[in-house]
């Protein structure tokens, strides 16, 4: 497939915002809650710990680690809070019409996330969280 084909197929996500840090945070959250896995909102970054002061410490954090956690996150999104998620991925490339998002490629929802893999700030907010994450890893695969 060429570049020009794909780029009319693939509609281009947009540059996240504090605002889909927000978003991506109360996704987490509801899918935690309908899951049953209140667990999972301790791994989000800027979360008060019992001594009150904000989890997050910087560490080195292995690459693999960290996208195995966005696979999983992203599978336990799709699978508990699908509608609320796909509304985030229409709003991200500009789709306002869930008839014409539903007519999009078949692997749309791949490339949404590929493409917010590419943008720094989506892949630190799941690094913060990653060392946190290696002690609900269980509970959510």
């Amino acid at each position: 497939m060429s570049e020009e084909t794909k780029s009319e197929e693939y509609p281009e996500v947009r540059a996240l915002t504090r605002k889909d840090r927000k978003k991506l945070s109360e996704l987490i959250k509801a899918f935690a809650e309908r899951s049953g896995n209140i667990e999972l909102t301790k791994m989000l970054p800027q979360q008060k710990g019992e001594d009150g002061k904000e989890n997050g410490k910087e560490s080195e954090v292995n690459n693999d680690e960290v996208y195995d956690l966005i696979k999983s996150v992203i599978a336990g999104l799709f699978q508990w809070v699908e509608d609320d998620v796909t509304a985030w991925f229409m709003e991200l490339i500009g789709v306002t019409d869930r008839a014409a998002y539903d007519n999009l490629p078949f692997d749309i929802e791949v490339h949404i996330i590929d493409e917010l893999l590419k943008q720094k700030g989506f892949s630190n907010f799941f690094m913060r969280a990653s060392e946190l994450y290696k002690k609900v890893r269980g509970s959510i695969l």
